[in-house]
């Protein structure tokens, strides 16, 4: 038995010594500098002075060499402005990248893809990892490309001026999706994306990632975040919502910042509920216009030491929405240090009914300029007692909720002794 794991052990050392090994680069002059990386090549090729099927040529060339483990295109520009069919020339690439040179100008070059770009002539995609697209003028995205791709595990476009991108197929294994757009493109008629679309059916059931920052994209465009189960982390700043998108089933959601424009004055608030995880929440909601006023309607949610900004303005900070999360667990709330908040009576449920939950609450500051840590208790004493009856209710339910756990555990001490 040891002289069979002895062998075996031999044969798996010589198996990966045989392959790294076979991985090499040859010495010739090349367009596409090659370097060896374990278990294969890597592989940076310049595009500046040559064509797509050129760089082809070089994929199938260093086929016998090693897997290809990484491919870079850069210095995309007046030589190299479409990707045509089978571009991997076969290969399997765990990363692709395309640098173009487009000078975030809208008007000259483009980078346009075949729809078997990365499809080779059995129908097998070429990318099993991750693609990224960085400073590219592409117009449209048609998703088709990426058909079968069910490999790909990131898609990213890092400042590249994509309008839309349709009919995003399903893509089993992607769990990062970026359209990142830092900058607004010359002669461009918005800043970035302004439509997604996917196709009719189609799911990315495992995304984690999903960051569409500095885009110009609309509420039609995001309709597809709550059927996200495993999404971790949403990153939505920048845009042009008119509300917050439902997040009620994201169980493992624990970053998430969105941005509103001056149409959402009524903003309602899911978050994740139940948990899968208690990591704690970060959720941050901004305004497009630093001047605009809105209004939390709503805001439910399991809370678990979790913390919330509102990075927008806001006049009224209302029980009805605000109290039960508050007196959950841990609950943290920032509100925006421009805010003011109309006190007296209205605030009344926090100062005087519920002050432990002052420290819960930030930057809370009313009409006049105090904050609401500074209001004296005599100030709100003839107020309604309604709230007040509320809270004594609510405390009396924990009472009895803790009388009825603590008999249940008792009851089942006391059989214990007469079942053994």
């Amino acid at each position: 038995m040891a002289n069979r794991f002895f062998l075996l052990t031999m044969f798996m050392v010589f198996a990966q010594l045989t392959n790294a090994q076979k991985a090499s680069c040859p010495s010739v002059y090349s367009m596409c500098y090659c370097q060896v990386s374990y278990p294969g090549i890597i592989l940076d090729c310049d595009a500046n002075y040559d064509s797509p099927e050129s760089i082809r040529e070089r994929l199938e060339f260093y086929k016998p060499y090693g897997p290809i483990m990484s491919l870079r295109i850069q210095g995309i520009g007046d030589y190299f402005n479409y990707v045509p069919d089978d571009f991997l020339a076969g290969n399997q690439i765990p990363e692709v990248k395309f640098i173009c040179s487009h000078g975030h100008s809208t008007k000259g070059n483009m980078l346009m893809l075949s729809s078997r770009a990365f499809t080779d002539s059995t129908d097998v995609c070429g990318l099993t990892g991750n693609v990224t697209f960085s400073d590219c003028n592409m117009r449209d995205f048609d998703s088709t490309t990426l058909t079968n791709c069910n490999q790909l595990k990131k898609l990213a476009f890092m400042d590249s001026h994509v309008d839309r991108i349709r009919n995003l197929p399903t893509l089993e294994s992607l769990t990062n999706f970026t359209v990142y757009s830092r900058s607004l493109w010359s002669y461009a008629s918005q800043k970035g994306l302004s439509q997604i679309t996917l196709a009719p059916g189609a799911l990315l059931a495992n995304l984690t990632y999903l960051d569409l920052t500095g885009n110009s994209l609309g509420d039609d465009s995001i309709e597809f975040i709550p059927q996200l189960r495993f999404l971790q982390e949403l990153r939505l700043e920048g845009n042009n919502f008119t509300s917050v998108t439902n997040l009620t089933n994201a169980i493992d959601l624990h970053t998430v910042s969105m941005t509103l424009n001056s149409s959402a004055t009524n903003v309602s608030i899911w978050l994740p509920n139940p948990r899968s995880q208690f990591r704690h929440l970060s959720a941050k909601f901004y305004s497009i216009s630093s001047s605009m006023v809105y209004d939390v309607a709503l805001l439910e949610g399991m809370f678990v030491n979790d913390v919330i900004n509102f990075e927008f303005k806001m006049d009224e900070f209302q029980e009805d929405v605000f109290l039960s999360p508050l007196q959950s667990n841990g609950l943290t709330i920032y509100l925006n240090s421009n805010s003011r908040i109309t006190c007296g009576c209205r605030i009344s449920w926090l100062i005087r009914d519920n002050r432990p939950l002052l420290d819960r609450v930030y930057n809370g500051i009313c009409v006049d300029g105090r904050s609401f840590a500074t209001i004296p208790l005599e100030e709100v004493s003839c107020c309604s007692t309604d709230s007040l009856l509320r809270r004594i209710s609510f405390l009396q339910k924990e009472n009895d909720n803790l009388k009825a756990n603590q008999n249940a555990r008792c009851s089942r001490e006391e059989a214990l002794p007469a079942q053994l």
